[in-house]
């Protein structure tokens, strides 16, 4: 009788829980967007970036001759520049005083377009940087003899 009744509760418990399992139901949604963030903000991020440096874009036009630019281009082109992979300058060896100099107002100028850029477009100083890094080196030319750093920290000339 003990195991008529085991067996019978067993059986009991095994239908409920198929019945009681068909009543819940549980439904997921998920729906699938395109993430289009981070090209939006390179977009913002190139475009800031062109307006605030358009006295450097040498891909259409010289530099004006009275720019400071056109002396930090002949720096660079002479070796005594090199570009660093944050988009700054830096003395090479043989650098004079004179380059030195054009170096240190150079990048305090390089460093405040960053950070307005970095304003304007709501990302890190950084990330304006290494966005005008690769832009700088998609515009110089091979074998223009320009020093720039590889992101590894590494230097080489182009």
């Amino acid at each position: 009788m003990n195991n008529v009744n085991t067996f019978g509760i067993f059986l009991i418990l095994v239908s409920m829980s198929l019945v009681s399992g068909g009543c819940f139901h549980v439904k997921t949604e998920s729906e699938i967007k395109p993430i289009h963030i981070t090209m939006d903000i390179n977009l913002k991020v190139d475009k800031e970036l062109d307006k605030a440096f358009a006295d450097e874009n040498t891909r259409n036009k010289q530099p004006p001759a009275n720019s400071q630019f056109a002396e930090v281009k002949a720096a660079m082109e002479r070796g005594a520049v090199g570009v660093t992979n944050l988009a700054l300058l830096t003395p090479r060896e043989g650098a004079s005083d004179d380059d030195k100099i054009l170096v240190a107002e150079s990048n305090a100028r390089r460093m405040k377009r960053f950070e307005e850029v970095a304003k304007n477009s709501g990302v890190g100083v950084e990330a304006v940087q290494k966005r005008q890094y690769r832009k700088m080196m998609e515009a110089i030319p091979a074998g223009s003899g320009v020093w720039y750093q590889n992101e590894d920290g590494s230097w080489a000339k182009k």
